[in-house]
């Protein structure tokens, strides 16, 4: 009986494999070759589920998102709006190996788009979900009342938005664990500030 192959998974299998070689070689290393290597793979069952280097890195990058969302919905039935968005916000942050993974990969496929249509245009879906995600938990803090009533949507989005960023960068050059806690204590410090 011939072997069924679980496609869903091979792709996932594949995406880690380019991470691998990202965190190792940077995109400069990834290659068909050098990822099926890497996934033990020949080059032709790798170019079987993708065609080419590109095809590779927008589902690496794909996956990132995925990975964040799935922990990101683990808290969305958290009653309380200012936990909540804490919450969410420690998933997008490089609190451990396996966020640090993704956030350094990240970070090397944000900086190969401007030379690939179709990384920038995963780049640029990406930026705005999660635009879109801070202004969920600002008007969803507002609606509570944790922010004072007269409070600029707009602004406080892409305050939120500038730190989640910011500070990820920071917390990946400097991955000390007193820094990751004064990061930490700086988003509550933002989240409590937008009370006026």
């Amino acid at each position: 009986m011939p072997k069924l192959i679980n496609h869903d998974k091979r792709r996932e299998e594949i995406a880690e494999a380019t991470w691998r070689v990202i965190l190792a070689e940077g995109i400069s290393g990834v290659s068909i070759r050098t990822v099926a290597a890497e996934a033990g793979l020949s080059t032709g069952s790798l170019r079987h589920v993708f065609a080419s280097k590109t095809d590779l890195l927008v589902h690496a990058m794909q996956l990132v998102d995925q990975r964040a969302w799935k922990r990101i919905r683990r808290h969305l039935a958290e009653p309380d709006p200012r936990a909540l968005t804490l919450s969410v916000i420690r998933e997008l942050l490089p609190l451990d190996a396996e966020r640090r993974a993704e956030m350094e990969v990240n970070i090397a496929l944000i900086a190969e788009a401007p030379g690939d249509d179709q990384l920038r245009q995963v780049r640029d879906e990406t930026y705005e979900v999660l635009r879109d995600a801070c202004r969920q938990l600002i008007t969803n803090l507002h609606q509570h009342g944790l922010t004072a009533p007269d409070v600029d949507v707009d602004e406080a989005t892409t305050a939120l938005h500038a730190l989640i960023d910011g500070l990820a960068i920071h917390m990946l050059i400097n991955p000390s664990p007193a820094f990751a806690q004064q990061a930490l204590q700086t988003i509550e410090a933002g989240i409590d500030g937008l009370r006026g």
